[in-house]
């Protein structure tokens, strides 16, 4: 089976990050005026509910299909056997997790509607091998596949969704989009694999280890649940839809840092197999470095622009959004971060353990200060408690790690990051401060910024960007090279 370079994967797999960052860019308007804010708040307040359900439903497969799949790749045989016990393990947990979802939240439920719509989520989730692509190292497959449902969901999204009694039918389509993606994903399977029907397949014999990659898996999911869903238990469903537009802004621009996690965890459990410890270390620098070169501008650039933003991108109804995104910034950082302990190093690594703890004292410490603090400031409590919770994670996820990373060279090699992005910041403030129109003065605090920090980063030579530079010169080089050849 043919493996593609981790340039190429990190290249798909964050060319698909980034258009489904952008397209969001086009829709959220669009579903934020058109919806409004209230059905906008029970769309994510049902929303996660449903969530628990698919987490525990899934009991951690998806990583674990990731780490067992690159581990096996190499054997045709053995790759074909596990993937379809997997399969078969997710699908019998589905049928599990709709036997308690149905009777426990659609039936006498006030958003029973909702709910049952949802069941396709719960049964599109049960069909999703993007796990066994990613554990290949195919991203370019789930890339291709992912780009073709988003644009016939974007389609959709403008032709059938117009006001806010649309709320059922935008649900529908959300889910529905989902379920006919990953049906493609298994229709492409027989050209990677050839099951033999005539083996013993033992599905349940991956409970053991899903089980202890579905510990942080599942906490990390719930402590950023938990926040929506105690906000619409204790206050109102319009704080949810406000909390939940500012995290989900945070997440358009997390999930290109995290999409980096995903190629490694791979890479670094094959490693790992090869016991490759230097490669391990050397990738982890890597990594760090190349998030913080866009985790650190991003964070300052969100607290700079977020006045003029929100109120052209969401419109007056959010502008309550403004101080809640200020707030979660910080977790395009710790986020991020994050992602590179868990995901690409701790879990590979078979150290599922110690993220586990991790993740399970971040759930327990998002719950506590949730339960204090909701009842006295409301959202603003809710934004403390997931930052406390990212915090926890990564003291222990890295202290696990402080002698493969060093926090003296990450600090070195990233001081000039940080004093760039702090003055991005600044000429950013100080252009909001010029009386223009909304739209141009946008425009200046986002390209003025950007000058600025490449800029610095230019002038201190900067090994990401000059290493982003030289490849982007390459291919204009090689693309010139042949039309002129041609």
């Amino acid at each position: 089976m043919k493996t593609r370079t981790l340039a190429e994967n990190v290249f798909y797999n964050m060319l698909y990050q980034v258009i489904v960052t952008v397209l969001p860019i086009v829709t959220t308007p669009y579903t934020a005026r058109v919806l409004g804010l209230h059905a906008n708040g029970i769309h994510s307040f049902t929303e996660s509910i449903v969530t628990y359900f698919i987490i525990f439903g899934s009991l951690g497969t998806s990583l674990y299909g990731i780490r067992k799949v690159a581990y096996v790749r190499n054997d045709d045989k053995e790759l074909a056997h596990t993937t379809l016990e997997i399969i078969l393990l997710k699908l019998i947990l589905m049928a599990m997790s709709l036997a308690v979802y149905i009777p426990a939240v659609c039936i006498n439920s006030e958003y029973s509607t909702i709910y049952y719509i949802h069941i396709i989520n719960i049964v599109a989730n049960g069909i999703d091998i993007s796990w066994f692509y990613q554990g290949v190292e195919d991203f370019k497959r789930v890339t291709i596949r992912n780009l073709i449902v988003k644009l016939i969901y974007v389609v959709s999204l403008f032709l059938f969704i117009r006001q806010p009694e649309d709320l059922n039918k935008y649900v529908f389509l959300v889910v529905v989009s989902a379920l006919v993606g990953n049906f493609l994903m298994i229709y492409y399977l027989p050209q990677y694999i050839r099951i033999n029907w005539k083996a013993k397949f033992k599905p349940f014999s991956h409970v053991k280890d899903c089980f202890m990659l579905f510990i942080p898996q599942a906490m990390n999911y719930v402590y950023a649940l938990l926040d929506r869903s105690m906000l619409g238990w204790m206050t109102h469903t319009d704080n949810v839809s406000i909390y939940d537009q500012a995290q989900r802004l945070i997440r358009m621009v997390t999930a290109i840092l995290q999409s980096v996690g995903y190629v490694m965890m791979a890479r670094v459990a094959n490693m790992t197999i090869s016991k490759d410890e230097e490669g391990i270390i050397r990738y982890a620098h890597k990594s760090v470095n190349f998030n913080m070169f866009l985790a650190l501008p991003a964070m300052f650039g969100i607290i700079g622009i977020a006045d003029d933003f929100i109120p052209l991108f969401l419109g007056q109804e959010y502008l309550g959004v403004v101080p809640v995104l200020k707030l979660l910034s910080v977790l395009v950082l710790t986020m991020s971060l994050n992602s590179i302990l868990g995901v690409q190093l701790l879990m590979p690594m078979g150290r599922e353990k110690v993220y586990a703890t991790a993740t399970t004292f971040g759930a327990i410490t998002n719950v506590l200060v949730n339960v204090v603090l909701i009842p006295v400031i409301g959202i603003k409590g809710a934004c403390v408690s997931s930052i406390a919770a990212e915090v926890g994670v990564f003291s222990i996820s890295y202290w696990n790690l402080r002698k493969m990373l060093k926090i003296r060279l990450i600090l070195k090699d990233n001081a000039f990051v940080a004093l760039a992005s702090i003055a991005m910041f600044l000429l950013v403030r100080l252009v909001s401060r010029v009386e223009l129109g909304i739209l141009p003065k946008l425009f200046l605090e986002i390209a003025g910024g950007g000058i600025v920090y490449v800029g610095i980063m230019f002038l201190t030579r900067n090994e990401i960007l000059l290493i982003i530079f030289n490849k982007v010169l390459n291919y204009i080089k090689k693309v010139l090279g042949k039309d002129i050849c041609s």
